[in-house]
């Protein structure tokens, strides 16, 4: 009898006596499928109309149980010339992988192993090494390459998920003791296959500020926003953008001298252009003024300026967009006064404070705006809008 170990984690292979016999079952994209089927659902009965609706899905067939027989009898024989004999039994008039054969499959050790491992309360030498094995097991997404079918999604997404409960849950022990140099490599490994995962770009984020890597940690924050603006269309998440606070708390941290602050207060870099900021700070800026608007007796007033699509579409080209929003940002920066504060509020807008301003002047200064990023820039695809309104004492 041979020795068979499966692997479905980020790739298809099948080992028999140490050689993949998957490249050699014929390029039968529904003979594979089919094996995949079987594998996954090794522990379920399932009927044979629901085997041939999910391999054959939304095909009409004038007989089903024949056409599924045939490339059952076929993957067979082609599992039997490696060794692989009785492998597909019949159980209760359906199809299904024989659970007695001496075989290793990936995904039904990984599961009990999570679920062992999300019990931990420590690390310590018995722990760590479950939580590696699982890291180790963990190749990419179920079926890589093949997770096109609808009956891979949900399953996928299953082990998808509990991988990344697992890692979030060895991270936040590892932070109890404060192990940021180990948590730095985990939640980059986490991000080699989730690289939109808001959680596991925070704690890099914090274990690179942490280790006093300060350059690297506002790369990656700004790699992430930029990411989730252009990839996603989305705005990041609150922690992740809160976070750039804890940056600027940390350059402050680090050069504690009063003399050096107040010289960094003090120095001009030049700029007449308008402030831009991430939108924490924005949101502090805001708070400040409005608590301080009866004490100064001024006017503010909050825009929204926004791009749209000439056009009902599907999808949005997000990468032009990205690309309109850093002309237009262009536009704002150089057309609105020094005072004035700007921060992206999400893939498609930017948010203004125009301080100082009535509801005339402030109109006049968006519209101003819209007028020079039109005179310069020729993008038919997308129209620019605005609106504001005036910010009322004690509305933080």
């Amino acid at each position: 009898m041979a020795t068979i170990e499966i692997y479905m984690l980020g790739r298809f292979i099948i080992l028999s006596n140490g050689t993949d016999i998957v490249p050699k079952l014929g390029n039968s994209k529904k003979k594979l499928a089919l094996l995949q089927y079987l594998l996954l659902n090794k522990d379920t009965s399932i009927s044979n109309y629901n085997i041939f609706e999910s391999i054959w899905p939304g095909e009409e067939s004038s007989n089903p149980e024949s056409s599924l027989k045939t490339l059952v009898s076929r993957l067979r024989q082609n599992l039997k010339a490696f060794g692989l004999e009785n492998s597909i039994i019949t159980k209760n008039g359906a199809y299904q992988w024989n659970d007695a054969l001496d075989a290793e499959i990936d995904i039904f050790r990984f599961e009990p192993l999570c679920q062992q491992a999300l019990d931990f309360r420590e690390i310590d030498e018995t722990t760590t090494p479950i939580f590696e094995e699982i890291l180790r097991m963990y190749q990419g997404d179920l079926l890589t390459g093949y997770d096109t079918e609808t009956w891979i999604v949900p399953k996928s997404m299953y082990y998808h998920n509990l991988y990344l409960k697992v890692l979030y849950h060895y991270i936040d022990l590892l932070k109890k003791d404060d192990r940021y140099s180990d948590i730095m490599p985990l939640a980059r490994r986490g991000l080699e296959i989730d690289m939109l995962d808001s959680k596991l770009n925070l704690h890099l984020m914090t274990a690179l500020l942490k280790l006093g890597m300060k350059n690297e940690a506002m790369s990656h924050y700004n790699y992430t926003v930029n990411l989730h603006y252009t990839q996603l269309g989305v705005t990041p998440s609150t922690e992740i953008l809160s976070f750039y606070k804890n940056l600027i708390k940390a350059e402050y941290d680090s050069n504690s001298s009063l003399d050096l602050i107040c010289q960094d207060l003090q120095s001009e870099s030049g700029e007449s252009t308008a402030f831009v900021c991430d939108y924490s700070i924005f949101k502090d800026i805001y708070k400040l003024n409005t608590r301080n608007l009866e004490r100064l007796n001024i006017t503010i007033f909050l825009g929204l300026i926004t791009v749209l699509p000439t056009e009902e579409k599907e999808h949005t080209d997000l990468l032009l967009l990205d690309k309109v929003m850093n002309l237009l940002l262009d536009a704002l920066k150089h057309n609105l006064r020094k005072g004035d504060t700007i921060s992206r509020y999400g893939p498609s807008q930017f948010a203004i404070l125009l301080p100082a301003v009535n509801h005339k002047a402030g109109t006049i200064a968006l519209e101003r705006v819209k007028k020079a990023f039109y005179s310069q820039n020729s993008i038919p695809d997308f129209v620019i809008r605005y609106n504001i309104k005036p910010i009322v004492p004690g509305s933080v």
